[in-house]
């Protein structure tokens, strides 16, 4: 049934874990409406020889009018609410997956840009939108933009996400079946749209392991401690534990930030690239705004780098 409904609608491959539940999803909604619609004109074209009008002859029988009964109407009401609430429950709890990562994910920090993806590993290795990924391993791209809105969206693998300047947009997929995938942008993003193409490229294992191997680079992660030192980060953070003038970075990474406004944040990456972009959206409670803005300052790699250099010292 798969193989018919896949054919018959022309789709991409199912090269992910999560593309086949999705396009059952997209099959049952599009085969109901298919059915309801059928039904539909198929009762119209039975009403219209049915109930034609033959005239006005005295012979005629009166006209049957037709009642529809509290009950009726409420089982044919109750009965199409039952079928959205259906598709929304099993559409929701797709969204819940396609929204949290699972623990021990590989990692991948993408910039968009006019007109290019850019990508950047916890190893320090970078690549330009020829993004590689290990077959049967949950990946986890942090994403966001140097410019404009963008939108990132790999079709065979059923994944879309906005990415967005000044945040960090998170999606996360596993690939499972070798081969190149088009990653196009799904937001239309000024005059080279169309040219803003990329590919997935999905290896094994060993091949993953090799590619990686040939293009060692400094981690990120250290990247991130000489970024934070030129930039003057480290003037006002330890790394240490011991307070100063803003938080120490020494646990921060995931742990729950007491905001000046009586709220809680968990401190993962959307939170620390908005920090470091607007610092006063959301302050952290018994410290002063004292910090500057970073955005236009630090590049978006730049970062990145920093939020994991603030992961490494969990």
């Amino acid at each position: 049934m798969n193989e018919l409904f896949h054919d018959l609608l022309d789709l991409p491959p199912q090269a992910s874990s999560m593309a086949r539940s999705i396009d059952t999803l997209h099959y049952v909604v599009i085969g109901t409406a298919f059915l309801v619609a059928l039904a539909s004109f198929a009762w119209i074209a039975v009403a219209m020889v049915r109930f034609r009008d033959r005239g006005t002859s005295a012979a005629q029988p009166a006209r049957r009018r037709i009642r529809i009964t509290p009950r009726r109407e409420l089982a044919l009401a109750g009965g199409t609410l039952a079928v959205f609430v259906a598709f929304w429950v099993v559409g929701f709890a797709q969204y819940r997956a396609l929204r949290s990562p699972p623990d021990g994910a590989m990692r991948i920090y993408v910039v968009a840009k006019q007109w290019m993806w850019a990508a950047v590993y916890p190893d320090g290795t970078s690549v330009e939108d020829d993004i590689r990924v290990p077959v049967g391993e949950p990946v986890h791209l942090l994403m966001t933009s140097r410019d404009v809105i963008h939108s990132f969206y790999v079709a065979a693998f059923r994944v879309k996400q906005d990415v967005l300047p000044g945040r960090t947009t998170e999606l996360w997929f596993t690939a499972t079946i070798p081969g190149t995938y088009d990653i196009l942008c799904a937001e239309y993003c000024g005059a080279g749209h169309s040219r803003m193409r990329g590919h997935v490229i999905a290896m094994s294992r060993d091949d993953f392991a090799r590619w990686l191997a040939g293009h060692s680079a400094p981690s990120l992660a250290a990247t991130g401690e000489r970024v934070a030192a030129e930039r003057g980060c480290l003037r006002c953070h330890t790394v240490d534990g011991t307070p100063h003038l803003g938080p120490t970075w020494r646990g921060l990474y995931g742990s729950t930030v007491p905001l000046s406004t009586g709220d809680s944040v968990v401190a993962d990456e959307t939170y620390l690239t908005e920090s470091m972009m607007d610092p006063s959206a959301k302050l952290r409670a018994g410290f002063p705004s004292l910090m500057p803005s970073y955005q236009g300052l630090l590049t978006a790699p730049e970062a990145a780098s920093i939020v994991e250099y603030i992961r490494s010292l969990r």
